[in-house]
């Protein structure tokens, strides 16, 4: 910066109209340590650069927080940090267990389980790519270099920047789509891994020791996790950001229609539940429609239709209370 004049650096926003173009919002999770809420600045550039808005989100497990910011962003990029307390996994800690960030845990396990649930465009990196996994039917290693065979190095001395082993992409999958090739190589600074993607991802790159290196979606969702730092890898990183924009600007477009239609389901079979006391205010499994599926689908109305069995010949419709 060579010009301390503000009114100069204003005369360039106010030359054009309008001001700027309308890009994709790119919620990102900050860490938090010593009551402070960071993140290093890598992650917020490399979103910049891809053509993002970057918003930090700040670690608070309040519901009004968390989905009032998913209303304003189209993109979340779940990044990398400490350990996850492993009892939200049902499991006891190992003694290889480092340092959990308890400050983190559910609120970043709640935005990406109501994230999911609303077709946001998510990247997961590192702790990201297990917090995934953790929210939504996964398992994680606790300490791979104990809970599996694995003799590969996978938390480098080297400087962040520099590749340090290689990963294997298996076909049809994004992660090679994103870098065009059946590998690359990549940095590493972590001891625990994805060991289950679980039933709703499918693991998509692999290093040479069997360790899963990224996964993806399984139900056609723009959602990739990938166990290296891309955000330290320059223009071989910003292939990752990219992806996330670009889906970002896709969920933006898709909003923005919905705002200007109508959308009916001009036939939903009515549930079966109506004995059993169904509450359509209520997210329940059980259910295939009910308000909050509605909501985070962009539906605004339904018409149920009820199945009536047909009559045999010489038969009327009758309805047993």
């Amino acid at each position: 910066m060579d010009c301390f004049n503000i009114d100069d650096h204003l005369a360039g926003i106010y030359a054009t109209f309008p001001e700027t173009v309308r890009k994709p919002v790119i919620g990102i999770t900050a860490n938090y340590e010593d009551g402070d809420a960071t993140l290093r600045e890598k992650y917020y550039k490399q979103t910049a650069e891809a053509g993002g808005i970057p918003v930090i989100i700040p670690p608070l497990a309040d519901k009004d927080v968390i989905v009032n910011t998913l209303e304003h962003i189209d993109g979340l990029l779940l990044t990398g940090g400490g350990d996850f307390n492993p009892l939200w996994a049902g499991e006891q800690p190992s003694t290889a267990l480092h340092r959990i960030n308890a400050e983190r845990d559910l609120p970043e396990l709640l935005i990406t389980r109501l994230a999911y649930n609303r077709q946001i465009p998510m990247l997961g990196i590192c702790r990201g790519m297990q917090t995934l996994a953790m929210a939504l039917g996964g398992k994680v290693f606790q300490d791979i270099e104990s809970q599996t065979d694995s003799r590969l190095k996978h938390s480098q001395d080297a400087d962040r920047a520099l590749p340090s082993h290689r990963v294997n992409f298996k076909e049809n999958s994004i992660v090679r789509a994103i870098y065009d090739a059946d590998f690359t190589y990549v940095n590493s600074f972590h001891h625990q891994a994805v060991s289950d993607p679980g039933n709703l991802f499918r693991a998509t790159a692999y290093a040479d020791d069997g360790i899963i290196e990224a996964m993806e979606s399984q139900t056609m969702k723009s959602i990739v996790g990938v166990q290296w730092h891309p955000e330290w890898m320059g223009e071989h990183g910003q292939r990752l950001f990219k992806w996330l924009c670009d889906e970002a600007q896709l969920f933006m477009q898709a909003k923005q229609t919905h705002r200007q239609v109508l959308t009916l389901d001009t036939h939903c079979d009515t549930p079966m539940w109506f004995h059993a006391g169904a509450d359509f205010t209520k997210r329940d499994p059980k259910l295939l429609v009910d308000l909050h599926k509605m909501t985070d689908g962009r539906q605004d109305a339904v018409i149920m239709a009820a199945y009536l069995p047909q009559p045999q010949m010489g038969e009327t419709f009758s309805m047993k209370v």
